[in-house]
């Protein structure tokens, strides 16, 4: 049986690109505009990546056989650029919930783009197809677009939001902002930089309350200690939970039975929707935190919303999230090999609520999604622990802090003032 693929890819890196020809100033990022056509039947899922000199991304398409899909990213890399691909036998939506998923194929080539020149990649896959993929470098007037850190998604990639006056006008108060999702009346407390600007990108953190906890808890602790951290340049998110399948409603800080059963990752979609179109956030920096109820919250997240996730969940992603006394109660997602997300947790050696080898086995599983090697992470006796995963994928680090104590948030102080916690987990956020 003849079976090809056959992938066409325009790859336009440091053009000048507005996202509002009015409010918004250009600004020099990479456009990755993707067209893809199938024929064989066994082939369900193709991912994409393209890593370069700022980074990389990561898209995946799910096909059918004839079927044609375009996909336009931005904060791409420039000038050298290696392509690898995977090809599947599942849909991508199964890809990203199986942490061993079967693949046709998976390959990688390098292409050196020059100004002004096409430049084209053959990659042959197993059984036998090809994928050609044609790329055009042009040379911007002002640099290659944007900065990345460390983490293997890099690049500058700003929201809707940039240059945009924000219709949201209820923040830096501590008052719930309302948002309807799946006809319920919910809410978050937003936190924004009080040096705004604009047209500056920033990170974005969601913070996920335990439970009993809402999100006035969160603006009370500070979004677990990281705001007096976060030099001013970070907007905080704090979702409220749900109670007995209800949104939670309290005006005080806390809320009995308050936490995040499965089925909320709705109002994850629409509260990120809402800030990054009304507020400038770099969407390669967006990351999760959370304790007890909370971190399970995370770890879905995580795992629903990887960035470069599937095209059908892609519309945002976390680069990283931190949890503190995890376990999973809020879904029953398993990381992917394909999608992976850096991963930081610590746990109490003596906790009683969610056990330490329980949290211990979540953290392998994300080590096992990273790449990592075999991960044993030494048991705190006193002194606190934080081991760090090896062999991980370039950019994917997974850290596990063991401490001697029971179900807290903020290791040997049970304040996020005095504890170590904080800090531990803004210096693994500061890595990307």
């Amino acid at each position: 049986m003849s079976r090809k693929i056959a992938l066409l890819g325009l790859l336009v890196a440091a053009t000048p690109f507005a996202c509002d020809e009015e409010n918004r100033p250009s600004v020099e990022e990479g456009v990755l505009k993707l067209s893809v056509i199938t024929v064989p039947s066994d082939v369900q899922c193709l991912v994409l990546t393209a890593t370069g000199g700022t980074g990389s991304v990561v898209r995946s398409f799910t096909m059918t056989p004839g079927q044609s899909a375009s996909l336009t990213v931005t904060g791409l890399p420039t000038g050298t650029v290696t392509v690898t691909e995977a090809a599947y036998n599942l849909p991508c939506a199964s890809v990203v919930a199986n942490s061993s998923p079967t693949w046709v194929s998976t390959t990688a080539t390098t292409a050196v783009l020059n100004p002004g020149q096409p430049t084209q990649i053959a990659i042959e896959l197993v059984p036998a197809g090809q994928v050609t993929i044609t790329t055009t470098f042009t040379s911007g007037s002002g640099g290659t677009g944007g900065t990345g850190g460390t983490g293997g998604t890099g690049g500058t990639s700003k929201s809707l939001g940039c240059g945009k006056t924000s219709t949201i006008t209820e923040y830096n108060k501590g008052n719930p902002i309302p948002i309807t999702v799946g006809g319920q009346n919910r809410r978050y407390i937003l936190q924004v930089p009080t040096t705004y600007d604009n047209s500056k990108p920033y990170t974005l953190i969601l913070a996920l309350h335990p439970l009993d906890g809402n999100d006035k808890s969160m603006y009370d602790q500070k979004f677990y200690g990281l705001l007096p951290l976060s030099n001013n340049n970070v907007i905080f998110a704090a979702p409220n939970g749900q109670v007995n399948g209800q949104p939670c409603s309290g005006t005080a800080i806390g809320e009995s039975g308050c936490g995040w059963p499965s089925g909320n990752m709705p109002l994850m979609d629409a509260v990120v929707k809402q800030v990054t179109d009304n507020f400038c956030v770099e969407t390669n920096h967006i990351y999760a935190t959370g304790w007890s109820y909370g971190a399970s919250m995370s770890y879905e997240i995580a795992c629903q919303r990887p960035l470069g996730g599937p095209a059908a969940t892609a519309t945002w992603g976390v680069r990283a999230v931190a949890t503190y006394s995890a376990s999973q109660m809020s879904g029953s997602c398993t990381p992917s090999t394909s999608y992976p997300v850096a991963y930081y947790t610590s746990h109490g050696t003596n906790d009683t609520v969610l056990t330490y080898d329980n949290g211990l086995n979540l953290a392998k599983k994300w080590a096992t999604a990273n790449g990592c090697s075999a991960f044993s992470p030494a048991k705190a006796t006193s002194t606190h622990i934080c081991t760090n995963a090896t062999g991980c994928k370039t950019g994917y680090p997974t850290e596990f802090c063991s401490f001697v104590g029971g179900h807290t948030a903020f290791p040997d102080s049970g304040s996020s003032a005095t504890s170590w916690g904080p800090a531990e987990v803004w210096k693994f956020f500061q890595q990307f």
